[in-house]
């Protein structure tokens, strides 16, 4: 499965796509040199441990952990999902479509719960600890460096000078670490990642990082390779069970599950996108836009040069913040664009399957679209992905991050 992650595709407002990655060719060159180097590094000091043969046994251990837990909720799932075939639309005293879908979509959520249990969810987080942690002690040498004007040049009852001294060369070696050990989580994140067929650069992993739907761009990554290896088990047992046509509806049916889950997940993320990213966004766009004109009259009203040239600084920085947002505004567009050709790809996928179910008489012949529906499904995948450009500068970067918090509140 060739998918790539190359995020930040701008569908429109091609002067601010100019801006975005206006410099990005002379940073490019650099930063893969940055990148090779500190790979061959982080190569020399794993050598006592093959990263990717690491993550393959993870990923095989996180798989026979779960393998009975999501057969029984497609069994179940598939059980439901012929119940709302038979019930009516509506009905006073008994289940209907809209009660029993509901039901339905717990086992779904259930299922994507099992599946979520990875390695790749784990080094975001620890990536984002280590960044806390970070924070944290630059706060501690901030407060080690007030102390130590006035602490004594020798005590045996208070902190001395000096003792402040060696906290703050701790601290910055402790931050050193932190650093050291969010790049390498990076470069396994980059390994697992190009385990799963996405060869993904160590710039693009910072984009991912700092977006408000980074979880759920990786979510559904692993989700769709998880959900790759449960089809593959499936065939086999289907293979087993020969022409026995009720068995092999029966996992016919929990493959159909799997595409009722992937519809779903993404019609999950639409919603989120339409209902929650995109309106945010527009809140922060329209609050900055009136600041802008607030900060503007003041420059122009103000007489004094000293505080006009700080009205003028604020204005930059509210600038920046307006780019910055209607950048973001475009790239969750694009996103939502893409996410819905997939979402409509897959639901064809899964109309054509529900209709197969009820028309073939053959087991083998079951066999063959599973078998056939997985290059589906690998077009499907590519469809949904976003595209990544690395962030021009740090101070974009930053930006870029503020405005993810935001959203996130």
């Amino acid at each position: 499965m060739k998918r790539k992650l190359i995020a930040f595709s701008i569908i429109s407002a091609v002067t601010l796509h100019a801006d975005w990655s206006g410099t990005l060719g002379n940073l490019s060159d650099e930063a893969k040199s940055v990148w090779e180097k500190q790979k061959e590094n982080l190569l020399n000091e794993h050598k006592d441990e093959n990263l990717t043969a690491r993550h393959k046994r993870l990923h095989q251990e996180h798989f026979n952990n779960i393998w009975e837990d999501v057969i029984s909720n497609l069994e179940k799932g598939l059980a439901f999902s012929n119940k709302i075939d038979q019930a009516p639309n509506s009905a006073f005293f008994s289940a209907d479509k809209e009660s029993l879908r509901k039901e339905f979509e717990t086992i779904l959520d259930d299922i994507i719960m099992l599946l979520l249990d990875d390695n790749l969810l784990n080094y975001r987080k620890n990536i984002r600890e280590s960044k806390e942690n970070i924070a944290s002690l630059e706060q501690d040498i901030l407060t080690y460096r007030e102390k130590k004007i006035t602490a004594p040049t020798q005590s045996h009852l208070k902190t001395t000078k000096d003792q402040y001294v060696q906290k703050i060369a701790d601290a910055k070696e402790s931050i050193k670490e932190y650093k050291v050990k969010i790049e390498k989580t990076k470069f396994a994140m980059s390994e697992n990642f190009k385990e799963l067929g996405i060869h993904i650069t160590p710039q693009q992993i910072d984009v991912l990082l700092a977006r408000v739907d980074g979880d759920d761009i990786i979510s559904m990554t692993l989700m769709m390779d998880v959900l790759k290896q449960i089809t593959v088990q499936l065939l086999a047992i289907m293979q087993e069970s020969g022409e026995e046509l009720n068995h092999a509806k029966k996992y016919y049916g929990m493959h159909m599950v799997l595409l009722e889950l992937v519809v779903y997940v993404q019609q999950k993320l639409i919603n989120k996108i339409e209902h929650t990213y995109i309106p945010k966004i527009d809140k922060i766009l329209s609050d900055t836009s009136e600041i802008l004109a607030q900060t503007n009259k003041k420059i122009s009203d103000e007489e004094s040069l000293q505080r006009r040239t700080i009205y003028y600084q604020n204005y930059e920085a509210q600038k920046l913040t307006f780019k910055v947002a209607t950048l973001y505004k475009q790239n969750l567009q694009d996103e939502l664009i893409q996410v819905i050709k997939a979402r409509d790809a897959s639901q064809k996928n899964l109309d054509l399957s529900k209709n197969t179910f009820q028309t073939v008489t053959l087991s083998s012949d079951l066999y063959k679209i599973i078998s056939t529906s997985q290059e589906m499904m690998r077009e499907v995948m590519k469809l949904q992905v976003p595209t990544i450009i690395p962030f021009e500068n740090m101070q974009m970067k930053e930006k870029f991050q503020e405005l993810t918090k935001k959203i996130r509140q």
